[in-house]
């Protein structure tokens, strides 16, 4: 009884110690050997059977794995004694007789079954007479769902190869992933398919499909080997898979040719009633994805790219989703330059690029790309979408084929394993010699999104090219941070429409430098062609008929053009850089505009810049009755910002100004309080005021005759003029003598916004 009771003591204290280990503490999954069988379509159910081999990396006799829902019945090995098994939630905790040293090997025997586990989307779906699985949950914290159908270590980074048999009956197949090696038929209305995994991979990447399937196969010559290209869809599907894969093989080729030989088995793709999932040579794609054209190309694009970047190296966390799923969402854009073409490639990138400018501008999104919280995982703005444009952002700070090597390098270097964001920051920076601490702490490590900008100083001749000297200016949107490393494009633009790009690098909020142009350039843009993750959008046009080029809330109108006219609009989503500092009057602290115009000929061009008292507009500085808009210009930062000629349009809340004959340079919108000047507007004027803007006399007219005076106020609200009346209704004055710009007009209770132009 003593010794009964001594066992029995020991039992508990092994239970208390495995209680604090974690799966796949002090041992490492070399091989899982899986079989399923008993599939029942209608309990929902499956048997199944694990054998796991097991290497042993710190002395332990505890070993910890992971199984959701399904019920164990058996637990052995062939050279140790099972001294006791629990299941705790999520966890299985295996006790043996004997604590094992460091490099022990050992093979678990699991015999478990019962209904699986779903989720809204990810675990074992049963879909009528199919049955697959999805090897990531999204509402599961950790996301991992191998657990779901087999006893393993479920994590990013515990990789081993797989043996798979299926049983199933002879009216269906089991596709899995790795290799088919056979099917044998059992002889009782069913059929084993035996499938070979032999490169180590995550759990979450392994995976089967069962159903009436049919497959459709190809072959594509790749760089180093022939690769089968097997398709299983429903017996219905197969008239549009041809139509759907048509440029299968072209995208395996562009990969191969970007980043080096695949890395797997097959190009296998099978449909699901969920997906689309990036199982190894199994990807899950759903069946709206085969409409036998290629609409929905993209998708294969992405998840046929994720044998790279997922796959053969694997996000280290959960919070290191963007090397998974961003650098997917990339290359299923970046492909179309080897399909389509580059402009195609720039279009859809260019689009994606400005959706995530405007989801990054909103305060709420101001959150890190790296350790992402597991609630956004995989949402589209914050880890897809965003880190697609973040990956294309560092293509064009690399230069493209340094980055596609450079790629290449990080891929080798941690095959069949994992990384996280510092190991290949550091990966980029050992293989290229550019320090890529800069773009990570700006790109990755902080949230929101920089701002560039670029003024052209000064060109002087230098033999037969031009030195441009130009100021160059880092912002950031979101957290305070200061880059460093900073790098973008400079595209310099001659009076003949030439475009020379450079790529220039600097630290710091501003810098100057000087660059040797093969023009005399007129003017000087920071990411011309949409390539960088900038606060700021932007749209080009040359044309020689009239047309319309809009960006925001500008819009430029070409009226007429006998030649032909280039134009920019950028929108940037900061406020102007240097305020002037008028008590009345406050500039926008969201946004301002650069516009360029190079006519060729005789051109009637004008612009429409609108405002609003709207929080995404000009919410900031338009907030009640009392704030009066004004639009403001200068031709470059060296010119303070003053008034031009327009007509303007609205009521305090909303409105536009028209200006004919725009120049280049940049304009914002200005609000003017009319409190600091001691009265308001009223919604019924009491008075009217043309012409406005004038040049050099002005009219006040109202509606019954009086006597009084009228005051005219500067932007400091000094009275420089004061000019009375007598029993009249109208009064015309002079302001020829007064410096062009804003002043305000003061009659009675109310009081207008005056601009004096030259």
């Amino acid at each position: 009884m003593k010794r009964l009771f001594i066992t029995i003591l020991c039992i508990f204290a092994l239970v208390d110690l495995a209680t604090a280990q974690t799966a796949g503490e002090n041992f490492d999954v070399t091989h899982y050997e899986i079989r399923l069988w008993d599939i029942d379509f209608t309990s929902h159910t499956i048997q199944g059977e694990a054998f796991i081999d097991i290497t042993v990396t710190a002395p332990t006799n505890t070993f910890v794995l992971e199984l959701k829902r399904l019920n164990v019945t058996d637990v052995a090995t062939e050279s140790y004694d099972v001294v006791n098994y629990n299941q705790n939630g999520d966890f299985l905790t295996i006790v043996i007789d004997e604590t094992l040293s460091a490099g022990t090997t050992l093979t678990l025997d699991v015999r478990y079954g019962g209904n699986t586990f779903s989720e809204t989307w990810g675990g074992v779906e049963w879909w009528g007479d199919y049955v697959y699985n999805l090897g990531v949950g999204f509402d599961s914290q950790p996301h991992n769902l191998g657990k779901t159908w087999f006893p393993c270590v479920d994590n990013f980074t515990d990789k081993a190869s797989y043996s798979l048999y299926i049983t199933v009956t002879n009216d269906k197949k089991a596709i899995c992933g790795g290799n088919l090696i056979n099917t044998f038929n059992n002889g009782d209305g069913t059929t084993t398919w035996h499938w070979e995994t032999p490169q180590e991979i995550a759990t979450y990447h392994i995976s089967f499909a069962i159903g009436n399937y049919e497959l459709w196969e190809d072959v594509y010559h790749g760089i180093e080997r022939d690769i089968p290209v097997e398709v299983y869809v429903k017996p219905s599907q197969m008239a549009n898979v041809p139509g759907t894969f048509t440029h299968i093989k072209e995208i395996a080729s562009f990969y191969e040719t970007c980043l080096g030989p695949y890395p797997f088995n097959r190009i296998g793709y099978v449909c699901t009633g969920k997906g689309c999932m990036e199982h190894i040579d199994n990807i899950a794609i759903t069946s709206g994805i085969i409409t036998g054209n290629t609409t929905q190309e993209e998708y294969l694009a992405h998840e046929l790219s994720h044998m790279y970047f997922g796959n053969k190296v694997t996000c280290s966390t959960a919070g290191d989703m963007w090397l998974n799923e961003g650098f997917a969402q990339f290359w299923g854009v970046f492909y179309r330059s080897g399909v389509y073409g580059e402009t195609d490639y720039q279009q859809e990138m260019s689009q994606k690029i400005n959706a995530i400018t405007s989801w990054c501008s909103n305060q709420t999104n101001w959150i890190p790309l790296n350790n992402m919280p597991l609630n956004l995982t995989y949402d589209s703005n914050a880890i897809y979408d965003r880190g697609a444009v973040i990956v294309n952002t560092l293509m064009h700070y690399m230069g493209r084929d340094l980055f596609l090597a450079a790629l290449g390098n990080y891929l080798n270097s941690y095959s069949y394993g994992a990384a996280s964001s510092e190991q290949l920051r550091d990966a980029l920076t050992a293989f290229t010699g550019i320090d890529m601490n800069g773009f990570f702490d700006t790109y990755v490590f902080v949230g929101g999104m920089p701002h560039y900008n670029v003024n052209l100083i000064e060109v002087t001749p230098n033999d037969t090219h031009f030195d441009a000297k130009i100021k160059l200016n880092y912002w950031h949107v979101g957290p305070s941070h200061v880059g460093q490393n900073n790098r973008v494009e400079i595209t310099f633009i001659g009076a003949e429409g030439q475009l020379q790009t450079e790529l220039i690098g600097w630290d710091g909020i501003e810098a100057e430098q000087t660059v040797s142009i093969g023009f005399e350039p007129i003017a000087a843009f920071a990411d011309y062609y949409n390539h960088f993750l900038d606060a700021k959008y932007d749209n080009n046009l040359t044309a020689s008929e009239p047309t319309n080029l809009s960006q925001g809330k500008f819009k430029a109108i070409v009226n007429s053009v006998s030649d032909s006219i280039m134009l920019r609009i950028e929108d940037h989503l900061i406020g102007p850089d240097d305020d002037p500092e008028m008590p009345a009057l406050t500039l926008s602290t969201s946004h301002f505009w650069n516009f360029f115009r190079n006519d060729f000929g005789d051109t009637d061009v004008s612009a429409q810049i609108s405002f609003s008292n709207s929080l995404t507009v000009d919410g900031d500085i338009i907030q009640t009755e009392n704030d009066s808009a004004v639009l403001l210009y200068r031709a470059n930062v060296m010119d303070p910002w003053h008034t031009i000629p327009y007509t303007q349009e609205g009521n305090w809340k909303y409105g536009r100004f028209t200006v004919s004959n725009p120049q280049s340079g940049q304009y914002t919108i200005g609000a003017i309080d009319k409190l600091l000047l001691g009265t308001h507007e009223t919604s019924a004027p009491h008075s009217l005021i043309y012409p406005n803007p004038t040049t050099d006399k002005v009219t006040l007219q109202w509606n019954n005759n009086e006597t009084g005076q009228i005051q005219v106020l500067n932007q400091q609200l000094q009275v420089v003029k004061l000019i009375p009346y007598n029993n009249t209704n109208q009064f015309a004055f002079d302001v020829s003598d007064l410096t062009p710009g804003i002043y305000f007009v003061k009659h009675n209770s109310t009081i207008h916004k005056l601009i004096i132009v030259k």
